[in-house]
């Protein structure tokens, strides 16, 4: 959605406020207080230093594919999501190279799924860590359990910031 608005300053010490965004069906809203900007991805903001001021979003959040069993094993990608849908269980692994706020995320749909790790790396949910390498996993236990993941240390750790339903940790 495109925004325009109006800025106003006051005082001399060149700072602005906004009174007013214009969206896109063309009506005025009146602001008061701070303007947040929601989304994912870097934000940049310019201005022509009399009444414009351009607030850019880039990366609108993760893209997604529909994967089977057909697909195993499933090499999970950053910022990536997946909806595992079909009559096998899909087979995820976590990237051997992930950086710090990488995110995944793994949605069954309509069918079960199972999470390998590689050498040196671990997932933990909640309080529970599974065994790091390739020993450790995460099992599905209904066909509508969904787990979301963030790296929190290059290439090894990673975090649940979102669970839906049971699965298993080993």
């Amino acid at each position: 959605m495109s925004q325009g608005g109006e800025a106003g300053s006051s005082g001399g010490g060149g700072g602005g406020t906004v009174t007013q965004l214009d969206g896109n069906a063309g009506f005025a809203t009146a602001i008061a207080g701070a303007i947040n900007i929601v989304g994912s991805g870097p934000v940049t903001v310019t201005g022509d230093n009399v009444n414009t001021l351009t607030i850019t979003v880039t990366g609108t959040g993760l893209t997604w594919s529909i994967v089977t069993s057909a697909d195993n094993p499933v090499n999970l990608v950053a910022n990536h999501g997946y909806i595992a849908k079909g009559a096998g269980v899909v087979n995820f692994v976590l990237p051997a190279a992930s950086s710090v706020g990488d995110a995944f995320r793994i949605v069954g749909y309509g069918n079960l799924w199972n999470l390998s790790q590689n050498a040196g790396q671990s997932v933990t949910i909640g309080f529970v860590t599974s065994s790091v390498g390739v020993g450790g996993s995460i099992v599905a236990t209904m066909i509508s359990d969904s787990l979301e993941l963030i790296t929190v240390t290059n290439n090894q750790e990673f975090y649940e910031t979102g669970i839906q339903g049971n699965p298993i940790i080993n």
